[in-house]
């Protein structure tokens, strides 16, 4: 699922009287609840774990003159490169933190980065 999906999904819920919903698409699972009373937050559940960037900077997905062929489902091992953020001349290394499958990614080649940003979505294994 992707971060458009899971706004979308967020914001419909927020439409209706339902305060918890859990959406399935094969293995992949998502628990939302939302609760409505006033002075408390919209809270969401999930078993994916956000991959924060360590710097502001340029995302890449490889360092210049490699590749990284990584997708929305593929595994991913504890302190694989996921990519880099680049900061002037320097590269920061954006790393998982545990073994799982790569569930989302919320970046874009190229783009600018926070830091602490999440970048990736993993599900641990």
């Amino acid at each position: 699922m992707d971060v458009k999906t899971l706004a979308k999904l967020t914001k419909w819920m927020e439409g209706t009287d339902l305060e918890e919903i859990t959406w399935r698409n094969g293995e992949d699972k998502i628990s939302l609840k939302l609760n409505n009373n006033p002075g408390h937050n919209t809270s969401i559940a999930s078993t994916m774990e956000p991959v924060l960037s360590p710097s502001i900077g340029i995302f890449h997905f490889a360092r210049p003159g490699k590749t990284n062929q990584l997708k929305e489902g593929s595994s991913v091992k504890s302190g694989q490169e996921l990519g880099v953020v680049e900061v002037g001349k320097d590269f920061k290394s954006v790393t998982a933190h545990s073994n799982g499958l790569l569930k989302i990614i919320s970046i874009e080649e190229g783009k600018p980065v926070e830091y602490g940003q999440p970048v990736f979505f993993i599900e641990p294994k």
